[in-house]
């Protein structure tokens, strides 16, 4: 029963977010290909007549933009492949200022939400609300289509609360969880660090555990968003 009630659930929200960007054209540049990616992807509509396009670096962003017919909303994450997401937006800015823009979070501090807010960023959103489906991107692409701005609860939570260590990951740890945010295999990881793949397996096991996720993309988000990954 309670299964039944969750996927009920995601069909809504499902539903919901493709009401609200049935009519407009996307332009979504995200990087790392994590959770976000594969969420925004499936949620966008495939089959929708409106333009979709999806890159992954600043260099992509711009050339697309140049050819688009109309003026997308841009959905942008803070890193991406070639530069940053806030340099991105202010290019948009400067190109084409009656754009709408979401940028997704995944290392939030103090500084980049002030650069984010003077850039006049319309909705700004924790990935991990995203991977939560607390309802955030969906009050974030409502505000887009109101023409207001919103901001995720969780980013100033985040920002009032005490600074805690970054230690939470041994060294390695965190070696094996860098060689995961490479895209490298259990077995490819193992062969590079003379270990077995059991070994590994292991590894990312506590890793998922200490770091609260349940996912190796979830864990790489985590984990560059603590800081514990260059």
């Amino acid at each position: 029963m309670a299964d039944s009630a969750s996927v009920a659930s995601d069909l809504e929200r499902v539903r919901s977010i493709r009401a609200l960007i049935a009519d407009q054209d996307l332009l979504i540049c995200l990087y790392p290909h994590l959770f976000a990616v594969k969420q925004m992807a499936r949620l966008a509509g495939i089959h929708s007549r409106r333009q979709r396009v999806f890159v992954e670096s600043r260099s992509d962003a711009l050339g697309h933009l140049h050819t688009m017919t109309t003026v997308p909303w841009l959905l942008v994450s803070e890193r991406l492949s070639d530069s940053s997401g806030l340099t991105l937006l202010s290019d948009c800015r400067r190109l084409i200022p009656s754009h709408r823009s979401l940028l997704l979070l995944n290392r939030p501090s103090a500084e980049t939400l002030k650069i984010a807010r003077q850039l006049g960023v319309d909705a700004l959103l924790d990935e991990r609300s995203v991977e939560k489906r607390s309802g955030a991107l969906i009050q974030a692409l409502a505000a887009l289509q109101e023409g207001s701005r919103y901001e995720d609860p969780r980013l100033q939570a985040d920002n009032e609360a005490p600074n805690t260590s970054n230690k939470t990951l041994s060294g390695r740890q965190l070696e094996i969880l860098a060689l995961v945010a490479e895209g490298l295999s259990n077995r490819v990881i193992a062969q590079q660090l003379q270990i077995s793949s059991n070994t590994v397996r292991d590894h990312l096991s506590e890793i998922m555990l200490r770091l609260d996720v349940n996912n190796r993309a979830s864990a790489v988000s985590s984990a560059l968003r603590r800081g514990l990954l260059p």
